[in-house]
């Protein structure tokens, strides 16, 4: 099933960097990297399926006499994927559970495959009403939920560490409002710890302007010996509304992006060893207008 999805997901990561490359568009300040927003995935989401891009079984399902739920399969199975292995770097395990019921229901997950520590649960509502879906006590989602006119639902997409087991998934719905569940066992990432020197450049909780350049160095360094080299990126100042790198105004600050190819390698282990604290208490000191 993953290789089924990847050009599926390949495809949706490319809009949303041409998404995020537009935001960079000349006359913008350089972004800095940030990881895409739920809501930008799932508008994502909503143009591929409004407009026809997912191929195979949404494409038929949505054809005259197709089964519905097949095509509310796809699209869970579809948000549920990108969110995991795009957005959070896991991976999807073994035999996905897909459910459509109504009004309140617990179901068990079991057989968890060698490697899971988590599970992704994903769903969406299929009639108007409350909903509240917890796992193993552990709330995913409770809200007001309609469905989209358009076809394109709305969906809730979590990835919660569990005990592997049995894991128990419960849905709360006012009434007898219909709903869909897509859920899986997950292996998530491999996240870095931080280095020595960025736990001794936070540990009094201030960063000086050369503990952030000194952690950004490192940051790039990193990336460079991991086969993903930046390219240079001069501190950055704002004074009255404009960016310039000539000193003078509020700042600085390193404002850059990441190659989609390079995101994984920077997310899960060269910024949060070289860079993430040191940025965070950075950012909280000088928040950029």
């Amino acid at each position: 099933m993953n290789d089924d999805f990847s050009p599926r997901l390949t495809a949706m990561r490319d809009a949303l960097v041409a998404e995020v490359d537009r935001t960079g568009a000349p006359g913008t300040a350089p972004a800095r990297h940030r990881r895409p927003t739920r809501a930008t995935v799932l508008a994502v989401l909503a143009a591929f399926v409004v407009g026809g891009g997912l191929t195979g079984g949404l494409t038929a399902a949505a054809l005259p006499g197709a089964d519905p739920d097949t095509a509310v399969e796809t699209g869970l199975a579809i948000s549920a994927r990108y969110q995991v292995e795009e957005g959070d770097h896991a991976r999807v395990l073994g035999d996905p559970v897909f459910l459509v019921a109504h009004g309140d229901r617990t179901t068990t997950v079991v057989d968890p495959p060698r490697g899971a520590d988590a599970l992704t649960v994903a769903w969406t509502c299929l009639d108007a009403g409350s909903f509240r879906v917890e796992v193993d006590g552990t709330p995913v989602g409770g809200e007001s939920c309609t469905p989209a006119r358009d076809g394109h639902d709305p969906v809730t997409v979590g990835l919660l560490p569990v005990d592997v087991g049995a894991v128990r998934v419960t849905v709360a719905a006012s009434g007898s409002a219909r709903w869909a569940l897509w859920t899986s066992w997950t292996q998530r990432a491999t996240i870095a710890g931080p280095s020595p020197q960025q736990d001794a450049e936070t540990d009094d909780g201030v960063v000086t302007l050369q503990e952030y350049t000194t952690a950004f160095n490192r940051l790039q360094a990193c990336m460079a010996q991991a086969g993903h080299p930046m390219a240079v990126v001069p501190l950055t100042y704002a004074a009255d509304g404009l960016w310039s790198s000539t000193p003078g105004g509020d700042g600085p600050w390193y404002r850059y992006g990441i190659a989609s190819e390079s995101i994984e390698v920077y997310d899960t282990q060269c910024y949060p060893r070289e860079f993430e604290a040191v940025d965070t208490i950075w950012q909280g000191e000088h928040p950029e207008p």
